[in-house]
């Protein structure tokens, strides 16, 4: 008898552990969604920031040519502007994903390797995420001049002596001036899914002190 008491003990523990463990992973969804829509969310951060693309960002060394090339300042910033600001249609595909895991799901994943929530979300929704992303970025990138901008300094790059090397050829694929919306929208799904699979690192963290009674 006491066994099974103890058994059912245990089982209703983990369920509400995995409960727990959701609601926290909806609620860093918001508070990364949040991080990243303000203005520098992903400009000022290393991690997601969005660099140019390749050729041109083959050729222009950040920390050396910026300073001498304005204009490729200006796109980059208008690049992380676009996703700054189209990145909150994610919060919602995310959370609804999570908000509909079944019991069995959430317990897989909470005594999966420690990234292992992140990386079903990212595999099961970065597709969609990417394409409801997508139109507000080509918008913004359109209506900034962003896509215009990238076409003319594409145009002076292959103008001048500063070629890619043969190696960089062969590891980035060139982006196109019509792929530049998509290029930012692909790139602000990596970072968006950089900073979820902190804030999973950290709600892992909180609720292994569960045992001491705290959350």
């Amino acid at each position: 008898m006491f066994d099974n008491m103890s058994l059912t003990a245990q089982t209703k523990f983990q369920q509400m552990l995995a409960n727990k463990f959701a609601q926290k992973l909806i609620a860093g969804i918001d508070l990364v969604v949040g991080q990243l829509a303000v203005k520098g969310g992903f400009l000022d951060d290393p991690l997601v920031r969005i660099l140019l693309p390749p050729p041109l960002g083959l050729v222009i060394d950040v920390a050396r040519d910026f300073n001498d090339n304005p204009q490729a300042a200006l796109l980059e910033t208008l690049m992380n502007r676009a996703a700054e600001n189209a990145i909150p249609v994610a919060g919602p595909i995310l959370k609804n994903m999570v908000a509909n895991m079944d019991a069995d799901t959430l317990q897989r994943l909470l005594h999966s390797p420690r990234s292992a929530a992140t990386e079903l979300l990212m595999a099961e929704g970065g597709a969609a995420i990417k394409q409801a992303l997508l139109p507000a970025v080509s918008q913004s990138l359109q209506a900034d001049g962003a896509i215009s901008l990238y076409g003319d300094l594409l145009k002076t790059q292959h103008n001048t002596a500063l070629q890619p090397d043969a190696d960089a050829n062969t590891t980035a694929p060139h982006v196109a001036k019509d792929q530049l919306a998509e290029y930012v929208a692909h790139q602000a799904v990596g970072g968006l899914f950089t900073k979820v699979a902190s804030q999973e690192l950290a709600i892992r963290d909180s609720l292994s002190s569960i045992g001491a009674g705290s959350f």
